[in-house]
């Protein structure tokens, strides 16, 4: 179950809560009881730091001038109209 941040409006308390996904239940303050709590935005508790974490950059570079020579390839081939254009005969 995740924990979530709770603020009092009565006290100003801050504290966690932990409740299922979905879960609209507001819990009550620990300090005072009260029932006026509002749940507080806070930031996430994992951080992707460093190279690696995208498709990019996790390639060596070899395999990156492979992928680029790829998509040039495909970029470059002409549609079959273009090609008996060019060849009526048919020859290769």
């Amino acid at each position: 179950m995740p924990t979530f941040d709770f603020l009092c409006s009565a006290c100003s308390t801050r504290f966690e809560f932990s409740r299922p996904f979905g879960s609209r239940k507001k819990p009550r303050c620990p300090a005072c009881g009260s029932a006026r709590t509002e749940k507080c935005i806070a930031p996430p508790a994992i951080h992707f730091k460093g190279s690696g974490f995208f498709v990019t950059d996790n390639r060596k570079a070899e395999e990156k001038k492979t992928a680029k020579a790829k998509e040039t390839k495909v970029e470059k081939k002409a549609s079959p109209a273009e090609e008996t254009k060019k060849n009526p005969a048919g020859k290769v």
